[in-house]
C-alpha cells in the first residue's frame, strides 16, 4: 500500500494565502462586472423605413412601437445613390434621360451616370456631391447645369457600380434618427487610398449631432486604416464616440477588421461589442429562437450592443416589422427580468487587478501545483520548498517584466487542471479509510456519498476562484485574450485521475502501481494481455464517448447538439439563473456519489474505477467553467451551483434507482432458486 502522503505546511499555506487573494479579486472583479448592465438595442434605420412602407400604420407609430419594444438605437450606414434615388432623395438618370434636357454649354454624354437634384431635398443633393468628390475625386465629377437644376455627371465607372458604392454618413439622416427620440449608431466604410481629409470629412457629418453612442465599421477594414487609424481614435474621442466590435460568427472574438485589434488596443482594450444574427441564419429560425440567442449572449458573453436583424418575411400572419417587433420585445422583456437596462451601453474600463493580491494568487497556484504533483510523484519536503521557491519567482520576475498575460494563463491553466485532480486525490485518500472495513448500511452510505460530493466541490472551488482571479481583466473580458488549452482541461484531470486511482487502489490484478518498476510492469501487462472480442466493442464506445466530451467541449465547435438536448437547455436557462452543464449534473455529479457508494457497499473495484473517472468529469466541468472568461464571474459561481445541486438530486435519485434494480435482480434470484 502507498504511504499516506507527505507534504510541506509551508504549502498549505500559501494556498490559503492564494485562495484569499483570489476571492478579494473575484469580488473585485464582480463589482466591475456587475455595473456594465446597460445594452443598447440597434435596428437598421433603412431596414425600418423599407418595412414600414407596407404597414398601415404612420411612420410615427411605427418608431413608438419599436420605443415599446426596448430598441434604444438606429444604426446609419453609408448612403448609396441606389439608395438615395429609392428613397426619393435625388434621381439616378443616364444620358438618354437627358435627350430632352437642355444643358448649359455641353451635352449628355452616353455611358456616363447622372445624379439629378429633388426639389425640396437639395440638402441631399449637397451631402452626396461632397461625398462623391471624397470617395471618386473632382475630377470624375462634373456638375452640369441644366433646364431641371443642377446635375451631377460622373465618369469612370458603371452606373451600377456608381449605383451601389458606399458615399458616406447622411448627417440630414443622422439627426432624423435623433429628432426621432433615438440614439445613433454609426457605420461608416473605409476610403480606398483613405486620407486625413477624408475622416475629417465623416466626423464633420457627426458634429452637432447629439447622442451618437457607438461606432461599428462596416466591412474589412476600419475606418482610416491602414495608415490613419490614430486620426480616427483622435475623432472618435473628440466627440465621446465608443468603438465596438463585431462579435464573429462562431461567437469567438471578432470578425476580422484591418486595423480594429491595434484600435482597441489603443484604447486599453475598453470597446463594445456588438452581436448580430446573419439574415440567411435569420430565415431558418423562429421569433422565440432570435430572441433567445440575443437573451443567451447579452447575459453570458458581455454582448452590450444588440444589432436586430429585420425579418424579410413575416411569420404567424405578422407583418415583417410586427415579426420584427415581437422578437425584440421577448429578448428585451427575459433581459430585463435579470435585472438589465437599456440606453447608451456600458463600455467596460481598462481595468486590470491589483498586482499584489495578482502576485499572491501566483503564488497560491505555483503552491498547488507542488502539492498535488507531490500527490502523484512523491518529493521530500525541502525539493518540494526548493521546487516552490524557484517557480514562484520566476513567475513574478516574469509577470514584471512583461505584460503577464503568458503567465497569469499557464498557472490559470495548472490550477484549472491540479485542483480538480487533488480534489479526487484527497476523496481517494478518505475512501481508503473504508476499504478495510465492512460495508456501510445503505442509508448512511447514501450520506456519505452526497457530503463527500460536497467537499470534493469545495476543493476543486480554489482552483476555480485562482482561475477567475488570474484572468480577471479586460483582454479576457472582452476576448482580445482567450484562455488555451481548454480540452487539456477535460482530459488531463481524467488521465492524473486515472494514474492516481491505480496508485492508491489494487485495481490492476490486484495490486497498486506505485513505483516506476511496479508502471513499468503495468505497461508491459497491459499491452500484451489476451483481448476478448467484447473488449472492442467496450473501447468503441469509449471512444466515441470521449470524442463526444471532447468534441463538445471548448470554443470550437465541434460535435453537433441534438435538438431534445437544445430543448433542455432552453429549459433550464429559462428556470434557473445560469444553465448548468449536462455534463456536469447528468454524468459527472451522480456518478461520484455512485463511486462512494460503490466503495461503501464493496462493489467490485473495476465499477468504482469507472464511476471515479466518471465522477472527476463533474468536479473537473466546475473548474473549467471559470476559463469562459467572458462569462460574467457571478454566473460562472451560479452556474457551478445550480449544477452541484441539480447533480446532488440526480445522484440520489441514481443510488435508489440502483439500489431499487439490485433488489428486483435478488428477489428474481431468491424466487428462481425457490422454484429449483
Amino acid at each position: 500500500m502507498i504511504n499516506k502522503t507527505k507534504h510541506s505546511l509551508v504549502l498549505i499555506a500559501c494556498i490559503i494565502i492564494g485562495l484569499l487573494s483570489s476571492l478579494y479579486l473575484v469580488v473585485e472583479r464582480h463589482n466591475v462586472e456587475k455595473v456594465q448592465n446597460h445594452i443598447e438595442n440597434i435596428v437598421d434605420y433603412d431596414a425600418v423605413l423599407r418595412a414600414n412602407a407596407f404597414e398601415k400604420r404612420s411612420q410615427e407609430e411605427a418608431f413608438d412601437a419599436l420605443k415599446d419594444a426596448g430598441v434604444t438605437a438606429f444604426a446609419i450606414y453609408d448612403r448609396t445613390l441606389e439608395k438615395a434615388n429609392d428613397a426619393g432623395h435625388i434621381k439616378l438618370l443616364n444620358a438618354q434621360d437627358l435627350s430632352n434636357v437642355r444643358i448649359d454649354g455641353d451635352t449628355a454624354t452616353p455611358g456616363a451616370t447622372y445624379v439629378a437634384l429633388v426639389p425640396g431635398k437639395e440638402g441631399y443633393y449637397r451631402e452626396i456631391r461632397e461625398d462623391l468628390y471624397h470617395r471618386i475625386s473632382k475630377d470624375k465629377v462634373k456638375e452640369l447645369q441644366t433646364s431641371i437644376g443642377p446635375v451631377l455627371q460622373l465618369y469612370g465607372a458603371s452606373a451600377e457600380n456608381y449605383a451601389k458604392l458606399s458615399l458616406g454618413i447622411s448627417k440630414i439622416q443622422a439627426m432624423e434618427v435623433a429628432d426621432s427620440g433615438f440614439n445613433v449608431i454609426v457605420r461608416p466604410t473605409n476610403y480606398r487610398n483613405v486620407t486625413p481629409e477624408d475622416i475629417a470629412h465623416v466626423f464633420s457629418r457627426l458634429e452637432g449631432v447629439p447622442r451618437v453612442t457607438g461606432m461599428i465599421f462596416a466591412g474589412k477594414e476600419v475606418l482610416g486604416a491602414p495608415h490613419y487609424i490614430d486620426e480616427t481614435l483622435a475623432h472618435m474621442d473628440e466627440l465621446h464616440i465608443p468603438l465596438v466590435g463585431i462579435e464573429a460568427v462562431n461567437q469567438l472574438q471578432y470578425e476580422p477588421q484591418m486595423g480594429f485589434l491595434e484600435m482597441a488596443a489603443k484604447k486599453e482594450y475598453s470597446v463594445g461589442r456588438v452581436y448580430t444574427i446573419a439574415k440567411e441564419e435569420l430565415k431558418k429560425i423562429a421569433p422565440q429562437e432570435a430572441a433567445q440567442r440575443f437573451y443567451i449572449s447579452d447575459i453570458e458573453r458581455n454582448i452590450r450592443f444588440n444589432l436586430f436583424p429585420v425579418y424579410e418575411t413575416g411569420q404567424n400572419n405578422e407583418t415583417v416589422l410586427q415579426t420584427t417587433i415581437n422578437y425584440i420585445d421577448i429578448a428585451t422583456t427575459k433581459l430585463a427580468e435579470k435585472g438589465y437596462k437599456f440606453g447608451p451601453a456600458n463600455i467596460y474600463p481598462p481595468y486590470e487587478p491589483n498586482p499584489i493580491a495578482l502576485g499572491l494568487t501566483i503564488i497560491g497556484s505555483v503552491a498547488l501545483f507542488i502539492y498535488v504533483g507531490q500527490m502523484l510523484i512523491a518529493m521530500q519536503k525541502i525539493w518540494q520548498i526548493i521546487a516552490f521557491v524557484v517557480l514562484s519567482i520566476l513567475s513574478l520576475v516574469g509577470m514584471t517584466m512583461t505584460s503577464g498575460t503568458l503567465i497569469t494563463q499557464v498557472w490559470a491553466f495548472f490550477a484549472a487542471i491540479l485542483a480538480p485532480v487533488g480534489a479526487m486525490i484527497l476523496l481517494m485518500e478518505e475512501w481508503r479509510r473504508y476499504s478495510e472495513s465492512l460495508k456501510i448500511e445503505p442509508w448512511k452510505a447514501t450520506i456519505l456519498s452526497l457530503f463527500y460530493l460536497l467537499v470534493a466541490a469545495i476543493i476543486a472551488a480554489v482552483g476555480a476562484m485562482y482561475v477567475a482571479a488570474l484572468l480577471g481583466n479586460t483582454r479576457f473580458f472582452m476576448e482580445f485574450a482567450l484562455f488555451r488549452g481548454v480540452k487539456l482541461t477535460f482530459v488531463l484531470p481524467v488521465i492524473l485521475v486515472a494514474i492516481a486511482y491505480l496508485q492508491r487502489f489494487p485495481l490492476w490484478k490486484g495490486r497498486m502501481i506505485n513505483s516506476s518498476k511496479e508502471a513499468k510492469q503495468f505497461v508491459v501487462e497491459f499491452f500484451t494481455a489476451d483481448v476478448k472480442m467484447y473488449v472492442f466493442f467496450v473501447v468503441a464506445a469509449l471512444g466515441a464517448a470521449g470524442w463526444i466530451f471532447v468534441g463538445r467541449s471548448g470554443h470550437t465547435a465541434g460535435v453537433p447538439v441534438p435538438s431534445f438536448e437544445l430543448m433542455l437547455r432552453r429549459f433550464l436557462e429559462n428556470t434557473l439563473y445560469a444553465r448548468p452543464r449536462e455534463k456536469e449534473f447528468l454524468i459527472g455529479h451522480p456518478a461520484l456519489m455512485l463511486a462512494t457508494f460503490a466503495l461503501l457497499r464493496k462493489w467490485p473495484m473495476v465499477i468504482h474505477f469507472v464511476l471515479t473517472i466518471a465522477g472527476v468529469i463533474g468536479i473537473a466541468s466546475m473548474v473549467q467553467t471559470f476559463c469562459h472568461v467572458r462569462t460574467p464571474v457571478f454566473m460562472s459561481i451560479m452556474r457551478g451551483y445550480d449544477g452541484l445541486l441539480l447533480g446532488a438530486v440526480l445522484g440520489v435519485v441514481a443510488i435508489i434507482g440502483v439500489r431499487l434494480c439490485l433488489y428486483i435482480a435478488q428477489w428474481f434470484v431468491a424466487k428462481e432458486e425457490s422454484h429449483e
